[in-house]
């Protein structure tokens, strides 16, 4: 009777441990950088389309901000997940257990640049211009709408110093909101963002200008055949009802390389230094 007793747990534990490697199931993570029901609607499709091609079911979690969005990718506690430039960048140089899967493509790149944005009333006429001036920006880790806004400024002689207030509204759509209502002069926001208020009394103070691209990652410690399923299926996707419902302007996935994002390692490192 012991001997059976035994084999029943040693079977029981069996059926609970992976199979090949695999995970029973993968956790999907983003950052909330729209409301949670939008944010399902855009993603399920495309996790559903992965979950077929991998055969193994996949789960949205939102993150409640940037940083607990690259913590939890960066630490293995999300399998796989959406990322821009800084948060790809600090998962990767802090943690190192990631690793890319595809970038997105979009008609002539227009997700991967950033635009300066000013009312349609405004007087302004230059970044230099903003001298005295107030300015919106996104969240502390993000690319589009912190880092290189900051950089953009710096070149063209501007300093936090130089305006007479700044803040960090959370995402890119508050920037927009925020000089929309008058409670800033200008803010810096990717360029498909803005264009979605093409109807507002906005304009483009300056730009665009391009930056690294928005890409999906995983987890290193994925099996090898996991993750080739993933690419591989990335890279094949062509279905108009999955890109579209992730963005009108998406053609599809396509490789991508850490190099891509020297440039958002450059303007981190000297933004933070200042």
């Amino acid at each position: 009777m012991r001997y059976l007793k035994k084999y029943f747990y040693a079977f029981v534990l069996f059926l609970f441990l992976p199979i090949s490697g695999h995970c029973q199931e993968l956790i999907f993570s983003t950052h909330p950088f729209t409301n949670p029901t939008a944010i399902h609607k855009r993603f399920e499709p495309l996790v559903s389309y992965l979950a077929q091609k991998t055969g193994v079911n996949i789960s949205i979690r939102i993150a409640p901000s940037y940083l607990a969005h690259i913590k939890a990718l960066g630490s293995g506690e999300a399998d796989l997940g959406f990322a821009g430039p800084s948060p790809y960048v600090r998962m990767k140089d802090k943690y190192g257990g990631i690793e890319l899967l595809a970038r997105f493509k979009f008609i002539d790149d227009q997700n991967d640049k950033v635009v300066l944005i000013t009312g349609s009333a405004s007087q302004l006429k230059t970044i230099r211009d903003l001298k005295g001036k107030s300015f919106a920006f996104g969240d502390h880790q993000s690319f589009g709408s912190h880092f290189m806004p900051r950089w953009v400024l710096h070149e063209n002689g501007v300093s936090l110093h130089d305006l007479t207030a700044y803040d960090f509204v959370k995402s890119h759509d508050n920037v927009i909101l925020s000089v929309l209502h008058g409670d800033f002069d200008a803010g810096g926001v990717r360029q498909d963002v803005f264009e979605k208020y093409a109807d507002r009394p906005l304009r483009v103070l300056a730009g665009p200008f391009a930056i690294p691209p928005h890409v999906l990652v995983c987890r290193t410690s994925l099996s090898t055949e996991l993750k080739v399923n993933l690419k591989q299926g990335l890279l094949a996707m062509k279905e108009r009802v999955i890109l579209d419902q992730i963005n009108g302007q998406l053609t599809g996935f396509e490789p991508v390389k850490d190099s891509d994002f020297d440039q958002a390692r450059k303007i981190m490192g000297f933004i933070e230094s200042r």
